[in-house]
């Protein structure tokens, strides 16, 4: 079994924790990215009967402060884990103040007793993006924040993983974006294939995926609460996709999205 829950997922921090559950007992826990800070992760913990030293690791996507706080170049000796950084981040994430020993370099896949972890490299400003396909057991949970654009390359990457949970970036509205009376630059950097993924973009690869092998669910991350709106993208789904509107969560800056889990077969081949 398969379990993940959303923190926070915005401009202001993103965290989301993944339960790995175990045949024999017990269970294992990450973090998809440590965008909150140590003492807000450490309470959303408690109140999930958790403590710090439950968490096995970070799966990091990249370095920006909003995916990797400030805070925790200095907690996270007490914690004690480690952060799974790609090759092409690590010097990023040291310049962060996180110690190279708690960092765990990887390039494209990261591999435990029960779970298998592929990656894939996504267009993101300078140094790109991870996108993460978690396998354990016969549960897969594919995660894409972050992501300038869905090229060949990773669209591929998703249709093979046939995930049964699917977390992607919606980042903006095409119209909310261009009226919101931002620079131009960074209009050009957000919307440019470099910055981040649209409601449409985010649409357009979700129902190819479901179309291809039926999604349970699907979280929408990384909403702009100036260019974008949960009854905007409701409405968009409704209008384009109203079969799949009962899978979707849109997953909010200021709570979490509930556990949600993997509990329906893989595809047949």
């Amino acid at each position: 079994m398969i379990e993940l829950e959303v923190l926070a997922s915005g401009s202001r921090g993103n965290t989301a924790l993944l339960t790995l559950g175990s045949s024999e007992g017990g269970d294992t826990l990450f973090m998809l990215d440590a965008g909150l800070s140590p003492r807000r992760t450490r309470k959303a913990l408690e109140t999930r009967g958790r403590t710090h030293r439950d968490i096995a690791g970070v799966l990091l996507t990249h370095g920006d402060g909003d995916h990797l706080h400030g805070g925790w170049a200095k907690a996270i000796g007490s914690w004690g884990f480690k952060i799974h950084t790609h090759a092409s981040h690590v010097n990023r994430v040291r310049a962060s103040g996180i110690a190279p020993e708690y960092i765990a370099e990887f390039d494209r896949e990261i591999v435990f007793t029960d779970t298998h972890i592929e990656t894939a490299l996504a267009p993101h400003d300078t140094h790109g993006t991870v996108v993460y396909v978690v396998r354990h057991n016969d549960a897969v949970v594919g995660w894409a924040t972050d992501v300038g654009r869905i090229d060949a390359a990773l669209a591929s990457f998703l249709r093979s993983a046939s995930p049964h949970i699917l977390g992607i970036e919606s980042n903006y509205d095409r119209e909310m974006q261009a009226q919101s009376g931002r620079p131009p630059f960074l209009i050009d950097r957000i919307t440019g294939g470099w910055g981040h993924l649209s409601n449409n973009e985010a649409m357009d690869i979700v129902v190819e995926l479901d179309d291809a092998c039926e999604l349970q669910h699907v979280v929408l991350l990384h909403r702009s609460e100036q260019c974008n709106c949960p009854r905007v993208i409701e409405s968009l789904w409704r209008d384009r996709a109203p079969h799949m509107l009962d899978r979707i969560t849109i997953a909010s800056q200021h709570e979490a999205s509930g556990a949600i889990a993997v509990t329906m077969d893989r595809c047949p081949t």
